[in-house]
C-alpha cells in the first residue's frame, strides 16, 4: 500500500508540473522571437513584458540606425558635457536630435493619441488587445475614451512645464495612458526620491518600476523637442529640481541604470516609431546618457545593445570647456613661447556628411537637404527653412485634415449632421466620441482572441488529461500494482 501512494503521488505532482509549465505563457522573448502583429495594417502592436529586461535590439531597432547610417560607436564617439549649460551645443546633443527630428514624420495631436495607446500601451504584455495599461500602476483601463472619467492623458512632462516648440507637448512618445486617480496624485510634481518629489512607482506598489522609463522619457524630450531652459514659453528655469521635471542630473542618470529596459518599453518604441516615424534613441542605446552627461558609461550596465560592457569612455570635451593651465605654471614653463598668436587650421570638412530633407508639414517647418560637419558642429551647405504646408481639409465642416489627421475646430456656418452609423453627413467624418473604439480594429484583434483561446485550451486539456490519469490510477490501481504477496 505504501508503494501504491509513492507512486500515485509521483505520477499526479509530475502531472502538477507539466500543468504549471502550460500555464506560464510568459516565455523569454528574444529578437528572433518576435513576431510583429499590425493593427489597421500599418500599427505595430506592444509586443513586450513588463519587467523582463532587454538584452537585444528589436528588428526595426536594427533597421532604424541602418537607414540612418549610424551606430552606437559612431554617436558615442561624439562629445557630450559635464557642464548642464554646454550640454544643448555638445556635438552628442545636436546629432541626436537631429536624427529623432528628421525620422520624425508624423506629429500626433492631443486627440489622435488616445485612439493609439491601445497599441503602444497594450495590456497583459500583448496578449489582451481589449484593454490597455496605465503608466504608473499597471491597471487595466480603457481603450474606450470616456472623456476622462475613468483614465486620461498624462504627461510625463507636465505641459505647464512646456517645451519650446508646443507639438512635444501631445508626442505620443512622452505622453501615456493613466488612469485619472493616479494622473491627479502626481500633478505637475517633479519626479524624484526626496521629500517633495513624486515617486513614479508608488501607484504599483514598486511592483512595477518606471524609474528607468520616466527618466529616458525626460532625456528623450529633453532632446527631441529641445525642452531646455532658453526659450521655453513657460518660462522654465531648468529641468532638474523642484520647478524642473525630475529632482538631479544624478537621480537622472541613477534611475536610468537602476531600472534598465525591459522588452515592454523596447515593444513600445516600435510601436511608437510605426506611428510617428522616430525612436527614443535613449531606450535603444541609453547609455548614451551618460555620454551626453560627460560621465562614464558604467560596465556592469544591462542594456539592449550589450555596448556598456565596453566600457566607454566619454569623448574629450571641447576646448572652451577644458581647464586652461594657470598663469603660474605657464611662466615657470620657460619652453612655452610667450605673446605668441595661435595658429588657427581651417577646418576640412573631412567628416561632412548629406543630411535629407526635412519635409514641412501642417503647422512644422522643413528644411531643405544640407550638409553638416560634426567637427564645426554645424551646417555648410543648404538647410534652408522651408514653410509651413498648412491644414489640408476636403469635408465642408469640423474634418480631419487629409495630411496630418489632426481635427479643425468648426470654422463655417455648417455643422455636422451625424446619420445612424455616426457618420457626418456633410463632410463624411466618423463621430469618434461615439464610436466604439473596441470595433476600430477587429481583424487585428482576431489572432489576439484566437491565441488566447488557444491557450486555454490547452490549460483545460492539461486538467482534462490529469483528472483522467488520477481516476484511472484509483480504480485500476489493484490491476497496475497488485498487492504484495506474503
Amino acid at each position: 500500500m505504501k508503494n501504491f501512494f509513492k507512486r500515485s503521488l509521483a505520477i499526479v505532482l509530475s502531472c502538477v508540473l507539466v500543468f504549471a509549465l502550460l500555464c506560464n505563457f510568459n516565455i523569454q522573448v528574444n529578437a528572433a522571437t518576435i513576431d510583429y502583429v499590425y493593427a489597421e495594417g500599418k500599427y505595430i502592436k506592444n509586443w513586450g513584458i513588463r519587467e523582463q529586461v532587454a538584452t537585444f535590439l528589436s528588428p526595426n531597432a536594427d533597421a532604424f540606425y541602418e537607414k540612418n547610417q549610424t551606430s552606437y560607436s559612431k554617436l558615442a564617439a561624439l562629445s557630450g558635457s559635464s557642464d548642464i549649460s554646454q550640454i544643448p551645443s555638445s556635438a552628442l546633443y545636436q546629432e541626436l536630435q537631429n536624427l529623432m527630428k528628421k525620422n520624425h514624420t508624423f506629429i500626433t495631436d492631443y486627440g489622435y493619441t488616445r485612439y493609439k495607446f491601445q497599441y503602444t500601451d497594450i495590456q497583459n504584455s500583448g496578449k489582451d488587445s481589449s484593454s490597455i495599461s496605465s503608466f504608473y500602476s499597471g491597471k487595466a483601463i480603457g481603450p474606450k475614451w470616456d472623456t476622462g472619467k475613468t483614465w486620461n492623458r498624462e504627461h510625463v512632462w507636465p505641459n505647464s512645464k512646456g517645451d519650446k516648440a508646443g507639438d512635444g507637448e501631445n508626442d505620443i512618445m512622452m505622453l501615456r495612458p493613466t488612469a485619472s486617480s493616479e494622473n491627479g496624485a502626481r500633478g505637475n510634481r517633479a519626479y524624484g526620491k526626496s521629500a517633495g518629489y513624486y515617486n513614479p512607482n508608488m501607484e504599483s506598489g514598486e511592483q512595477h518600476d518606471l524609474r528607468g522609463d520616466v527618466a529616458r522619457i525626460v532625456l528623450y524630450q529633453y532632446v527631441r523637442w529641445n525642452c531646455i531652459n532658453t526659450g521655453s514659453k513657460y518660462n522654465s528655469k531648468d529641468i532638474f529640481g523642484t520647478a524642473g521635471i525630475i529632482e538631479s542630473r544624478e537621480i537622472l542618470l541613477e534611475w536610468n541604470k537602476s531600472d534598465p529596459v525591459d522588452t515592454w518599453e523596447l515593444g513600445r518604441n516600435d510601436s511608437v516609431q510605426s506611428i510617428t516615424g522616430t525612436r527614443n534613441v535613449f531606450v535603444d542605446y541609453p547609455e548614451l546618457a551618460f555620454v551626453l552627461f560627460g560621465e562614464q558609461v558604467p560596465a556592469d550596465y544591462t542594456t539592449p545593445s550589450g555596448n556598456a560592457q565596453n566600457g566607454v569612455t566619454p569623448p574629450a570635451q571641447t576646448p572652451e570647456n577644458n581647464e586652461q593651465p594657470s598663469q603660474n605654471n605657464t611662466q615657470n614653463n620657460q619652453s612655452t613661447p610667450q605673446n605668441t598668436t595661435p595658429t588657427v587650421t581651417a577646418c576640412t570638412h573631412a567628416g561632412s556628411y548629406k543630411v535629407e530633407e526635412d519635409a514641412p508639414r501642417c503647422e512644422i517647418e522643413g528644411y531643405t537637404e544640407g550638409k553638416y560637419c560634426p567637427d564645426c558642429k554645424k551646417y555648410i551647405s543648404g538647410r534652408v527653412l522651408i514653410e509651413a504646408t498648412g491644414h489640408s481639409y476636403s469635408g465642408d465642416c469640423d474634418a480631419e485634415c487629409d495630411v496630418c489627421g489632426s481635427t479643425r475646430e468648426i470654422s463655417t456656418d455648417v455643422a455636422h449632421k451625424f446619420g445612424d452609423d455616426n457618420v457626418c453627413t456633410v463632410c463624411g467624418i466618423e463621430n469618434i466620441d461615439k464610436a466604439d473604439t473596441n470595433q476600430q480594429d477587429t481583424s487585428a484583434d482576431v489572432s489576439d482572441t484566437s491565441n488566447g483561446a488557444w491557450g486555454w485550451i490547452i490549460i483545460a486539456g492539461g486538467i482534462l488529461v490529469v483528472a483522467v490519469g488520477v481516476t484511472l490510477i484509483i480504480i485500476y490501481r489493484d490491476k497496475i500494482w497488485p498487492k504484495d504477496v506474503e
